[in-house]
């Protein structure tokens, strides 16, 4: 029944509209609610979805040239997840391989997870990173020798079709992964909001195809925060410089996964 109560409270979401609500409140209300299973499968996604949030913000902290002091700062109060500094995992506040770690760190959730909807959102969210990272170092003129040589190492299972097809628009990969051909075309884009605006497009209507056809699930709970999140990182690019680039920042720097698939 507090799993019913909750989804039937929620606002409506409009893509590309305004956040309805603050999302450190969303996530006050989940946890104020939700108990057992539900919960714990809640935590798992906030988690993860914190842990890339913060490397996002100590990207911006690089942009910004801001000491380390100064970063931390950001990185602990510039989320509006209401997750407490001191949960999150230690490597997070020092200069390591993040994007690496993020990269475990959704693999983890693909063994932890209890639901069919959040497995498939954590490999959804390393195969969409792997492509537009190696479309825009394609797009930055880096050739396949070059691409090879940052790869080494980090070879999964599309790396044989990226380097047998690197000249072509889709990498050979449009028969594996249905959202191919609308990431290429984002990428494309010489507009920056405009092509990470049209990343998140794909992100938004992933959500939506994994969502189940039952309504009172967890599963809605967890498609409301991934929606609220990206509604709300879209409101603020017009408070915080540089924001509408970041998430092509972000993907330059990420390298290619590592982890096999579960």
């Amino acid at each position: 029944m507090s799993l019913v109560y909750l989804i039937t409270s929620l606002p409506r979401l409009v893509r590309h509209g305004p956040p309805p609500l603050p999302r450190a409140a969303f996530v006050a209300r989940c946890r104020d609610i939700l108990d057992g299973s539900d919960r714990a499968e809640f935590e798992r996604l906030v988690e993860v979805e914190t842990v890339e949030e913060t490397i996002r913000l100590r990207l911006q902290a690089q942009i910004r040239e801001l000491d380390a002091d100064a970063t931390t700062a950001l990185q602990v109060g510039g989320r509006r997840d209401g997750v407490a500094a001191n949960s999150l995992p230690y490597w997070l506040m020092v200069p390591e391989s993040q994007h690496e770690m993020l990269r475990r760190h959704y693999f983890e959730l693909t063994r932890t997870a209890t639901t069919e909807f959040l497995r498939r959102w954590a490999h959804f969210r390393v195969d969409v990173g792997e492509v537009t990272t190696t479309l825009l170092c394609r797009a930055e003129g880096m050739g396949r020798e070059a691409y090879l040589v940052q790869m080494e190492g980090s070879f999964d299972s599309s790396a044989p079709l990226i380097m047998a097809h690197w000249d072509e628009p889709d990498l050979g990969l449009g028969h594996r992964f249905p959202w191919m051909a609308a990431v290429a075309a984002a990428v494309a884009d010489a507009d920056l909001m405009a092509m990470t605006r049209a990343l998140d497009d794909i992100l938004w209507q992933r959500v939506e195809a994994l969502q189940p056809i039952e309504t009172f699930c967890i599963e809605t709970v967890l498609a409301f925060y991934l929606q609220l999140r990206i509604l709300e990182r879209e409101a603020s690019w017009d408070a915080a410089k540089g924001a509408a680039v970041l998430d092509a920042i972000l993907a330059r720097a990420a390298p290619p996964s590592t982890e096999a698939r579960s």
